[in-house]
């Protein structure tokens, strides 16, 4: 079970990759089911899952300014290692996905 008084901790990051997520990915999910695109499809699913993954576990930009892990990420993630582990690896496939489809096989 998920430990959601984490919640309180970063919310302020937390809200802006949610907001970054959505903003990137529900128009382009949106563009994908009405033209049937497969490509903006793909990419949109991986940045919504980009926006959920920041939202449970936020990068703190200062830290990844100066590429140190920040100390507190177990006090402020919200889920298992494995729940994070899996939403990266189906957001990098989608992502990746996405970008093959529109540029490299045109679709």
């Amino acid at each position: 079970m998920m430990d959601w008084s984490r919640l309180r901790i970063s919310t302020g990051a937390r809200i802006l990759w949610l907001v970054f997520g959505m903003v990137l990915g529900l128009p382009t999910l949106a563009n994908g089911m009405n033209t049937n695109s497969t490509a903006d499809l793909c990419f949109g699913i991986g940045m919504v899952l980009v926006g959920v993954r920041g939202f449970l576990r936020p990068v703190m930009f200062g830290k990844a300014v100066r590429m140190e892990m920040d100390p507190r990420t177990a006090q402020v993630s919200i889920g298992s290692p494995m729940l994070h582990g899996g939403l990266s690896l189906v957001i990098f496939v989608a992502l990746v996905a996405g970008i093959v489809i529109k540029y490299v096989l045109k679709g």
